[in-house]
C-alpha cells in the first residue's frame, strides 16, 4: 500500500461523519465544540445536577471517614476549592474588623479599659473551648451546613431548627450592620455625599464578590485578611511606643487613663454590657466550620486552623485593646457612645492616632477600617448563604435555598442576604449610630446561643 493510499484511510477516517461515530450501545459521539465566554457564563447559573435530589446523610459520612480523606466536591454541589492559607486567613481575619475597630468603642464608652480587656479574656477562653469542639466535630464530619446540622444529629432536629435558624439571622444582621459601619467610616472623609449611595456601592461589591464563587470569596478575604493582621501588628507597635512617650508630643502616657477617669465605667453594669461586644467581635470564628464543606482535605486543615486562630485572634485583641485603654480615656466625646455627633472619627484607633498629632496616620487606619468592614460583611453573606443551603437541606427552610448552580453557588441564599441588607438604608434618616447598636447587640446576643449549642454537640458527641 502506498504513502499516499495511506494517507487518504487517515483523512477519510478523520472526516468521518458522527452518524458512523458511535460506541457499543449506539450512542453517538460528537465531537467537543468550543463555547463562548457568555454560553459558559450563562450555563454556569443553571442547577449543578449534584443539588438537585440532596438530603445530608452523616452516617454515610461517618462510616466513609477514614477510607476517604480528599473529596473534591461536596454532595450539595458546593466545591472544594480552598486551600490551607485561605482557611487560616478566613478563620483570623472573620473575627478582625467591626467588633474591634469600631466596636470596642462602644464597649470602651460603656464599661472603662479595665471591663474592656477583662471581658474579652473571659469570652476568648470560652471561645478556645467552642473551636477546639467545632475543630473535633468538623473533622470527622466534614460536612455542608457544620454546626448547624450537628445540632439536629446528636440532639434534635427541633434544636437544629432553631440553632440554625438563630445562626443564619446572625449573620443575616450582620450585613447591614457592616453597611451602617461603612457609612459611618466614609463620613470620616466626606459628607457631601448621602451615605445611601455608599451603601449601593458597597451592596453591588458584595454581589459581585460572591457571583465568583467560593474561590473568589477565599482570595479576597485571603487578601483583606492580611491587610487587617499588618494594620492591627503595626498598630500595637505604634501604641507601645506612644505610651512610652515616642509619639510626635514626646508625651509620656503609661497609664494615666487608668487613673483618671478611671479603669471601669458604671461599675459592674457597664462589665457587663461589654460582654455583648466582646462577642460580636469574636463572632466570625466559627467560620472555620462553615468552610469545611469548601476546603480541600478538611481533616488536615481544620486542625491547624482551630489550633491556630484563638491565640492569634485572643492576643490581636487583648493586647491592642489594652493599648486602646491606655491611648483613649472613655470619656472622651467621639466615642461611638449613642451621644456621639462626632461619628466620623468614632474608631478608638483613629483617635489615638489624632490624638498622637500623626496627620497622615488617621485616614491609613480608616482604610484599613473601610476594608475590615467590607471583608465582614462579605464573611456574612458567605456564612448566611451557606447556612440557609444546609437548612433547606434538611428541609428546615424553603427548597428555594437548595438551588446551587454549576460554579457551586447557593443563588438564593445569596440573593436573599443581600436584600436583607437594604436595612441599612435606614441610615439614611440620619440614625446610623443607633441602628449600629441595636444590631450589635442581636449578633453579640446571638454568638452566645451559637457557642454553645456547638459545645453541648460536642459533650454528646462525646457521650455517644
Amino acid at each position: 500500500m502506498t504513502q499516499t493510499s495511506l494517507n487518504s484511510r487517515s483523512y477519510d477516517q478523520l472526516t468521518a461523519s458522527a452518524d458512523d461515530i458511535a460506541d457499543e450501545n449506539n450512542t453517538v459521539i460528537f465531537p467537543p465544540q468550543k463555547i463562548s465566554l457568555f454560553h459558559r457564563m450563562i450555563d454556569s447559573f443553571k442547577r449543578a445536577p449534584q443539588s438537585e435530589h440532596v438530603s445530608i446523610e452523616m452516617n454515610q459520612r461517618e462510616e466513609g471517614a477514614n477510607s476517604n480523606n480528599n473529596v473534591e466536591e461536596d454532595e450539595t454541589g458546593l466545591h472544594r476549592t480552598l486551600k490551607n492559607r485561605h482557611l487560616q486567613m478566613i478563620a483570623i481575619g472573620g473575627a478582625i474588623g467591626t467588633g474591634l475597630f469600631v466596636g470596642s468603642g462602644t464597649a470602651l464608652a460603656s464599661g472603662g479599659p479595665g471591663a474592656l480587656v477583662i471581658d474579652f479574656v473571659i469570652i476568648g477562653f470560652m471561645l478556645f473551648n467552642v473551636c477546639m469542639a467545632l475543630g473535633e466535630l468538623c473533622v470527622i464530619f466534614p460536612v455542608s451546613g457544620s454546626f448547624i446540622v450537628y445540632g439536629s444529629r446528636f440532639l434534635d432536629p427541633a434544636w437544629g431548627f432553631a440553632m440554625g435558624w438563630n445562626y443564619a439571622l446572625h449573620r443575616l444582621t450582620v450585613v447591614p450592620l457592616e453597611l451602617t459601619v461603612a457609612g459611618i467610616v466614609i463620613n470620616y472623609w466626606t459628607t457631601s455625599i448621602n451615605v445611601g449611595v455608599w451603601i449601593t456601592i458597597f451592596l453591588v461589591f458584595l454581589l459581585v464578590i460572591n457571583l465568583f464563587g467560593v474561590r473568589g470569596y477565599g482570595e479576597i478575604e485571603f487578601f483583606m485578611s492580611i491587610i487587617k493582621v499588618i494594620a492591627v501588628i503595626g498598630f500595637i507597635i505604634l501604641g507601645i511606643v506612644l505610651v512610652f512617650g515616642g509619639g510626635p508630643n514626646h508625651q509620656y502616657i503609661g497609664g494615666k487613663y487608668w487613673n483618671h477617669p478611671g479603669s471601669f465605667a458604671n461599675g459592674f453594669k457597664g462589665v457587663c454590657s461589654v460582654f455583648v461586644t466582646a462577642a460580636f467581635a469574636f463572632g466570625g470564628t466559627e467560620l472555620v466550620g462553615l468552610v469545611a464543606a469548601e476546603t480541600d482535605n478538611p481533616r488536615k486543615t481544620i486542625p491547624r486552623a482551630t489550633k491556630q486562630v484563638f491565640w492569634r485572634i485572643t492576643i490581636f485583641y487583648v493586647v491592642s485593646l489594652a493599648l486602646i485603654g491606655c491611648l483613649v480615656p472613655y470619656t472622651s466625646p467621639r466615642l461611638l457612645s449613642g451621644s456621639s455627633s462626632y461619628d466620623a472619627s468614632a474608631s478608638p484607633f483613629v483617635i489615638a492616632t489624632e490624638d498622637a498629632g500623626i496627620k497622615v496616620l488617621p485616614s491609613i487606619f480608616n482604610a484599613v477600617i473601610l476594608c475590615a468592614v467590607l471583608s465582614v460583611g462579605n464573611s456574612s453573606v458567605y456564612g448566611a448563604s451557606r447556612t440557609l443551603c444546609a437548612l433547606a437541606e434538611n428541609n428546615q427552610a424553603p427548597k428555594l435555598f437548595t438551588y446551587i448552580d454549576r460554579k457551586g453557588r447557593p443563588l438564593s441564599a445569596v440573593a436573599l442576604s443581600i436584600i436583607i441588607g437594604f436595612i441599612a438604608y435606614i441610615n439614611c434618616a440620619k440614625v446610623g449610630t443607633q441602628v449600629f447598636q441595636w444590631l450589635l447587640a442581636l449578633s453579640g446576643l446571638s454568638s452566645f446561643f451559637t457557642w454553645g449549642s456547638i459545645c453541648v454537640c460536642h459533650i454528646m458527641f462525646r457521650l455517644a
